[in-house]
């Protein structure tokens, strides 16, 4: 079994001491104004585009919403679903009985929070039943504010616990995977992002700033666990400062 997964970005899989580990998981963390959430589905994009079969697990749109941003950046949900390459849980479209016929879309049926997490482990081993052994199966996270404002605390923490404990065991545990999770850290507690920090086995930080020059980004990759890794810090120009006349 492979020990790094490349992300398909050099200066990405550079900053993280290799890429991606393998059978772990990375949290990207932005706030408000951040095109954090863009990198993870440039990742996402580039392995399915390489050697994955992806897994989006849903919590915060309806489907079209997350569609549109997938297309934004060029990655056809529709398209890769029906050539087999991806796959959805659409937890918010099961908790709201939003009705979906895709064949690569699932739903929890007869949703309540009291079954829902068992419910949630059966369709996970269904899924990884589906995946080649000789593909990585990528996870997609979209994203944990959704799963803490839709669905509460108590939820979110027996939802991630619950999964990380279910891929030690039956067919996910023979898989190559990687998880990849979304933070909008402003839209939760401190402590729940400081929990999240803990969890994850590496963490790339995005905080944006307004400045004379227009807005920039600071990236920080504070995490991971691979040996050798050191902390990185890079800055990013996002968009010059422009003068409008507008009325």
């Amino acid at each position: 079994m492979q020990e790094v997964i490349k992300t398909g970005l050099p200066e990405i899989d550079t900053a993280l001491g290799g890429g991606l580990i393998n059978r772990g998981t990375l949290l990207i963390s932005y706030d408000k104004r951040s095109l954090g959430w863009v990198l993870a589905l440039k990742i996402f994009k580039n392995l399915l585009d390489q050697v994955a079969v992806g897994v989006i697990f849903n919590t915060t749109l309806p489907l079209s919403k997350l569609k549109l941003r997938a297309k934004y950046l060029g990655l056809d949900l529709e398209k890769e679903g029906n050539k087999g390459n991806l796959y959805i849980i659409d937890i918010l479209g099961s908790k709201y009985n939003i009705p979906q016929d895709e064949p690569y879309v699932y739903q929890i049926k007869d949703w309540s929070d009291e079954t829902a997490l068992p419910k949630l482990i059966r369709l996970y081993q269904e899924l990884a039943t589906k995946i080649p052994k000789d593909k990585i199966l990528v996870g997609l996270v979209a994203t944990l504010e959704g799963l803490y404002h839709e669905f509460g605390e108590r939820f979110m923490n027996n939802a991630i616990k619950t999964s990380l404990a279910s891929f030690e065991k039956g067919e996910l545990r023979k898989l190559n995977m990687v998880i990849i999770s979304l933070l909008n850290r402003e839209a939760v507690p401190d402590h729940i992002t400081a929990w999240l920090y803990s969890l994850n086995d590496q963490i790339i930080e995005f905080t944006s700033l307004m400045t004379p020059e227009g807005l920039k980004e600071t990236v920080i990759i504070p995490k991971s666990l691979l040996p050798g890794f050191r902390t990185k810090c890079y800055t990013m120009k996002i968009a010059k400062k422009q003068e409008v006349k507008l009325f």
